[in-house]
């Protein structure tokens, strides 16, 4: 950290002022980190002060107290370095609120005033510290939601801003009461932040616990905020017209979504778009279709280990993002997160993509031409187009620019025109985008000077202006001394120039000398020479002579700068209007990224993925053969068994899988749910074959645990889930369900879990996977015929069980929780009680001999309406009003009745009585 004794400089009466003035601060969330900008250093207060230490810099950290008595106030000191690093892990890792606060002109500790202030949907006046020497890997779009003012109606208006690509997106949409297609929206989207309403009404609460849940900061905003005239006029000054369109947005089909444009007029308010006119006539306005991608919410994205965890990156292959990303550009990895969670429902898309993923795969030339030759040379195309577009883009970024367009003609040698569907979704759309780019690309050749470029100096040629060539003769008389510093340091030294004494220069310290540290000896204690730093290439360092010229040098550079602001601006200027043409290229790159990453995982697969057969919606097949969890099978010391699954509407759309604990239901039925996602996005699939119609929603319900977010219990969220299972899914739908019923009464749970899977098997008529230890489901194949039974295999012997992961048809015959105990070594008196109690449990049933299954199924039928029969009539005596004695004598009349008609399941269950 800083030194302390910064902070401390300050008098008594100036930190008993300052202190004063913070404790008047009003209320933050805790989310909201404040700093104090001190010219020199920043400084962070009270909790925030306290945070940082523990969370950030931990052991290096030094907190100081300022003030006096009880009005103590915990302070932290943060160099310029500290600042940016902390910001960085406060807005793009923790997801929290960032405020820069500096003093006004006043200089009294009592008068600072916000100067900045960031949030993880709104990066804009940070971008430069955030990614000025590095690309943006992650989206950051902020949405705003406005339910509708009928609160009957269940209307959602929801806007999306998303400042990379420069859009506008609005949709309505009527929800339920819990905001299911709201929340598969915000599953679909790259999102940081989103936008509420401050009304204290249920329908925001609710909405708030749903974008919670998904992962969102929520930011809430005045009423006043969301108000759609005020928005019509931002609107008309950001959006970017069409030529001969009438410049108006109440001209646009977007228009009529009144709701949602009030939502858009929050972000914009928010973002402040239009206290920069550098964004006026910078906005396209879209229509948000959600409408185009499977529907996927939080449950399913879960449970099928769609992304990371947090905390958890190193384990690439723990999720399907993971897996899937070996993207070369930045624009590629953004595509990619976005595309695992936005799986398509046009067939066409589909097999356009799973066309090109295959010519890919099938062409190793192509394949590591693109990957290692071609792709990981090009820059983030869309940031630098975004910076063009802004006019902050310096003549560095030109450059950059400048080299993507020379590699593009050796992308497009490799892509080559002979696939059409490549030549017409690729070649030919970058061919005519680089020739609007041609002009462009001549002007950066004629302004820039490349000759400085290999020493990281992008200036204007001095051509252009006589103050600038006189500026360059000096800068050049000053390099020729500087060269001469060498032979006369190596001389000083007794060291040989440009081997074991090198004269190298960087942005930071400008010319200096290294020596590597074996020779680190020769300048100790040697007079004249000043050592700047120490790393693993070498010591650097300077003569006296070297730091004058250096001086002057670096003088007449920044003159040189100076002067030539006015050409860059000029230049910059003309750049701007090909930002939108550099935009397109960069959403090619990036497509061109994302499958020929998809080819690599097909083809690097410990079994090479297939292209699966697709059918339109409503085919009504998913035929799998040999699947295999993508994820699982990447992972060390695992040998994975693959299994076959195989629905057809009007012959079997349920399977019911029952089997022990960790025999692979769960992995099986999760794995059947990726292998749908991944042919969805278009990607080949970890089978043998795969015969898939076009889904409209994959749908789950797995595992089980307590909800702090919404407040709801274990047996409440999965109700809820389930429910939203039910409400949504179709016969074109995937549905996966693993353990439900769990969170109530062993007889209320099955009972309930039978509705639900009767319901998703008759009436919604779903593909469903329903993994399950309720035995007594398996029945429900007697009377639903297009549900199948399905189990996975063990083998006991000897008290011992051995796991076999295979799927097999029919029903398990026995539960094995005695066994899984016994292997997770729990003690031999435990497991003997064990046994003994489920001696004593077991299922009536289990009394009644009978000469096979159905003659028994009959017995206990019968014995089931002879049950119904008695208390009909134990109803009756309720109503008599009898005393304690005739109410007995009735029940032993009733009793003897029921024995009389030798029932074997009544009389067994009497006989226990």
């Amino acid at each position: 950290m800083s030194k302390p004794s910064q902070l401390c400089n300050m008098d008594s009466y100036e930190q008993s002022v300052f202190v004063s003035f913070f404790k008047r601060f009003p209320e933050k969330p805790a989310t909201t980190v404040r700093f104090f900008n001190r010219i020199d250093y920043y400084t962070l207060h009270g909790s925030n002060a306290v945070y940082a230490a523990k969370e950030f810099f931990k052991s290096s950290a030094v907190i100081k107290y300022i003030g006096s008595g009880t009005e103590k106030l915990e302070s932290l000191i943060l160099n310029k370095a500290q600042f940016e690093g902390f910001v960085r892990e406060l807005l793009l890792v923790k997801q929290y609120r960032v405020e820069v606060y500096t003093k006004s002109s006043t200089a009294s500790n009592d008068s600072w005033q916000l100067e900045f202030k960031g949030s993880p949907g709104n990066l804009y006046q940070f971008e430069d510290l955030l990614f000025s020497n590095s690309d943006q890997v992650a989206g950051s779009g902020i949405i705003a939601v406005r339910p509708s003012t009928d609160h009957q109606s269940k209307v959602v208006g929801v806007a999306l801003v998303d400042t990379i690509e420069n859009t506008f997106s609005v949709c309505e949409f009527a929800d339920d009461d819990y905001y299911s297609n709201l929340e598969s929206l915000v599953v679909q989207l790259t999102l940081r932040e989103c936008l509420l309403p401050s009304d204290n009404i249920a329908d925001v609460e609710t909405i708030k616990k749903v974008i919670e849940r998904s992962g969102l900061l929520v930011t809430s905003r005045k009423r006043s905020e969301f108000n759609r005239d005020d928005t019509t006029q931002d609107l008309n000054r950001l959006i970017m017209f069409e030529e001969g369109q009438q410049q108006s947005v109440n001209a646009l089909p977007e228009s009529k979504f009144t709701t949602a444009l009030s939502a858009l007029g929050a972000i914009i308010r928010y973002l402040e778009l239009c206290n920069d006119g550098e964004n006026f006539g910078q906005f396209k306005l879209q229509l948000l279709d959600h409408s185009r991608f499977v529907h996927l919410d939080s449950a399913a994205v879960a449970a099928l280990s769609l992304l990371p965890q947090p905390g958890h990156s190193a384990a690439k292959h723990h999720s399907v993002l993971g897996l899937l990303d070996h993207c070369r550009t930045q624009q590629g990895h953004r595509l990619m997160a976005q595309w695992v969670k936005q799986p398509l429902r046009d067939l066409a898309a589909i097999n356009e993509r799973h066309d090109i993923v295959n010519t890919i795969a099938n062409d190793t030339g192509l394949r590591q031409a693109l990957t290692e030759e071609n792709l990981r040379h090009i820059p983030d195309l869309q940031v630098l187009s975004n910076r063009l577009q802004r006019k902050k883009a310096s003549m560095q970024d030109c450059y950059r620019i400048y080299q993507a367009l020379k590699k593009f003609p050796f992308l497009l040698e490799t892509l080559g025109e002979e696939n059409v569907t490549i030549s017409s979704v690729f070649f030919q759309p970058m061919q005519a985008l680089l020739l609007d780019m041609q002009n462009l690309q001549e002007m950066i050749e004629s302004t820039l000077d490349f000759s400085l470029v290999d020493k990281g100096e992008f200036l204007i040629k001095p051509e252009f202006d006589d103050d600038l060539k006189e500026l360059r003769y000096k800068m050049d008389s000053y390099e020729d001394d500087i060269r001469k510093t060498l032979n006369k340091a190596a001389r000083d030294l007794s060291l040989e120039p440009g081997k074991t004494i090198k004269l190298e220069s960087n942005s930071q310290y400008g010319y200096f000398f290294r020596v590597t540290l074996k020779d680190e000896k020769v300048i100790r204690n040697v007079k004249g020479y000043t050592e700047l730093d120490a790393n693993k290439s070498g010591v650097r360092f300077r003569s006296n002579e070297l730091t004058d010229l250096n001086n002057e040098y670096q003088q007449a550079r920044d003159e040189y700068t100076k002067q030539q602001e006015a050409i860059v601006a000029e230049v910059i200027s003309v750049a701007a209007g090909y930002s939108q043409t550099l935009q397109s290229l960069g959403h090619l790159v990036a497509q061109l990224d994302v499958l020929t990453s998809l080819a690599m995982v097909a083809v690097s697969a410990p079994v090479p993925y297939v292209r699966p057969v697709m059918h339109a919606k409503d085919t009504g097949i998913l035929s799998l053969k040999q699947a295999r969890h993508p994820c699982l099978e990447m992972q060390e010391a695992v040998s994975y068994i693959a299994n076959d699954v195989n629905f057809k509407q009007g012959e079997c759309t349920f399977c019911m899988v029952t089997g022990p604990n960790m025999g692979g239901k769960s992995t099986f039925i999760r794995s059947i749910g990726v292998v749908a996602l991944l042919a969805h996005i278009g990607s080949f699939v970890p089978c043998e074959f795969a015969e898939i119609s076009v889904l409209d929603s994959i749908l789950a319900r797995v595992g089980a645990s307590d909800s702090q977010v919404k407040g709801m219990s274990t047996f409440m969220v999965e109700m809820v889930e389930t429910a939203s299972i039910i409400r949504t899914a179709t016969s074109n739908s995937l549905v996966i369900i693993d353990e439900l019923g769990r969170g109530t009464s062993t007889f209320e749970g099955c009972g309930i879990a039978w509705a639900i899977a009767e319901h998703l098997a008759v009436t919604s008529k779903s593909f469903t996977l329903f993994a399950t230890h309720f035995h007594e489901l398996t029945r429900l194949s007697e009377s639903v015929k297009t549900l199948a039974n399905l189990h996975v295999t063990a083998v006991t012997e000897q008290d011992t069980l051995t796991l076999l992961y295979q799927v097999r048809p029919g029903a398990c015959d026995q539960s094995f929780g005695i066994h899984i105990a016994q292997m997770a070594r729990f003690p031999p008196s435990v497991i003997q009680d064990a046994k003994r109690k489920l001696s004593e449990l077991e299922d009536h049933q289990s009394l009644i001999i009978a000469e096979n299954d159905e003659k028994k199924r009959k017995i206990i039928q019968d014995g089931e309406k002879i049950m119904e029969e008695i208390i009909e009539e134990c109803k009756k005596l309720k109503q008599q009003n009898l005393v304690d004695s005739d109410v007995a004598a009735a029940i032993a009349k009733l009793k003897k009745e029921a024995l009389s008609r030798n029932n074997p399941y009544i009389n067994a269950l009497l006989a226990k009585a």
